[in-house]
């Protein structure tokens, strides 16, 4: 399929030093000037490779462990690879195993659970690994192993020590927990909560442990959602995401860590548990909000449906027509600017704008649905989402929205095999500056 390509944004000689990356990897073996080697916990090989591609095409990680061919897959893998953070050169993966490997005490299931749950199945473990891109050739370290990573790995958050330093080979691991306690004082019986966070410094080769202190009330939102993941704020500082409530700021360096709760500039939206029929931290804000944070400015975007008639719309949960808007705000204040508004009727979109479908037809703005906004890390005007015929089908197609012009700027079509609805997969990564040999 042919990309459409307008816009001085997309006619740049050079690739772009950030890539989308779809977090679900590939079980699959490649080999490209990404790919990097490592040894499992129970002493297996195992490679890493990245197929990239600048936005809007969405990036691919493939998994491999030689030995674990396609049809013992299902026996050994205990679910998908996944990518958890990433910052700069350095990008998290855990890859969890199950029987037929070497079961590591304590280390609980990727596997879904209830929230407040500890336990791990007989048979399943986890690895975590560390790949970095550079500089010099890619390579991958598993994480030594802890006497038990806390719950909700999916929260874990890795860091550059040395900030966006392209020599850097050193970094920080980030692994936060909420432990319960009862008060020791008389007459006084209540639990209190204390949030944890377990780190391991690439410099020191060791683990550490430390409080954070914590006086907002919606700290407990933010750490306890599912929806929530990790995200590089500054040198020293990682913030934990709710798309829903907030960011939560934590200098994970300090003596004692202290967090800062900042909220988002628009309030969740009233009409969406009479929608959805369940409360809204049971629904996934991912599909209508994003969050980036690149040269000390939080970004946020916000799409909403709009209905372009009176006909429903019965092929998703967006709707037929949007609205994106985008704030900004500086690391260390206190306040938000919105910067853009645009909706779908202003786009400007030709008929050659989308590609064709089945039956050599072109969908239009009223005949997908639309999801997913994600921010660009270097373009404040870029804002990508994802459209789909309709929330089943495992194709989608990534487009990029100048919202300050009102154009349609590129489009791109990317799999939607793993995806639930509209709820993307894909994350930002810097990785693809730091890989020399496929930059031009």
């Amino acid at each position: 399929m042919p990309d459409l390509l307008a816009g001085a944004t997309f006619g740049r000689s050079g690739r772009r030093p950030w890539v989308l990356t779809d977090s679900k990897c590939q079980i699959g073996d490649r080999d490209n000037a990404t790919t990097a080697h490592g040894v499992t916990t129970d002493g297996r090989d195992i490679k890493v490779t990245f197929e990239l591609a600048d936005p809007p095409g969405v990036s691919r990680c493939f998994v491999h462990c030689p030995g674990l061919g396609l049809g013992l897959a299902e026996s050994r893998y205990a679910g998908d690879p996944m990518v958890v953070s990433s910052t700069d050169a350095f990008v998290l993966l855990v890859v969890p195993f199950t029987s037929g490997s070497r079961p590591r005490p304590q280390a609980p299931s990727l596997r879904r659970r209830p929230r407040d749950s500890r336990f791990n199945r007989c048979g399943e473990y986890n690895d975590f690994f560390v790949y970095m891109a550079g500089p010099g050739v890619p390579s991958l370290r598993l994480l030594p192993i802890t006497r038990g990573y806390p719950d909700y790995i999916t929260q874990a958050g890795i860091m550059s020590l040395d900030g966006a330093d392209l020599n850097n080979k050193d970094y920080v691991v980030v692994f936060p927990s909420i432990s319960k306690f009862r008060s020791r004082c008389f007459h006084d019986d209540t639990t209190s909560k204390q949030y944890n966070i377990y780190m391991y410094r690439s410099d020191t080769s060791a683990w550490n442990w430390s409080s954070m202190v914590s006086k907002d009330p919606n700290s407990e939102l933010i750490m306890r959602h599912e929806g929530t993941r990790a995200i590089f704020v500054q040198r020293g500082t990682l913030g934990w995401v709710n798309h829903w409530h907030g960011i939560l700021l934590c200098n994970i360096f300090d003596q004692s860590p202290f967090t800062r709760l900042i909220q988002w500039p628009v309030p969740i939206p009233c009409n969406l548990v009479s929608r959805f029929g369940m409360g809204v931290d049971d629904i996934y804000a991912r599909p209508f909000r994003d969050v980036a944070i690149s040269n000390g400015m939080i970004r946020f975007v916000e799409l909403k449906s709009c209905r372009c008639s009176d006909t429903c719309n019965e092929k998703g949960v967006i709707g037929q027509g949007w609205t994106i808007s985008t704030w900004n705000m500086g690391i260390c204040s206190k306040k938000w600017d919105k910067k853009f508004t645009v909706k779908a009727d202003n786009v400007h979109v030709t008929d050659s704008c989308y590609p064709k479908v089945s039956g050599g037809k072109r969908f239009s703005w009223d005949k997908v649905v639309h999801g997913g906004p994600t921010l660009s890390l270097c373009d404040d005007d870029i804002v990508y989402i994802m459209a789909r015929l309709d929330i089943r089908p495992a194709v989608a197609w990534m487009l990029a929205i100048n919202i300050r012009k009102g154009i349609l700027e590129a489009v791109k079509q990317c799999s939607a095999e793993k995806m639930h609805g509209l709820e993307p997969t894909y994350i930002q990564c810097a990785l693809s500056n730091y890989v020399k040999q496929w930059r031009r």
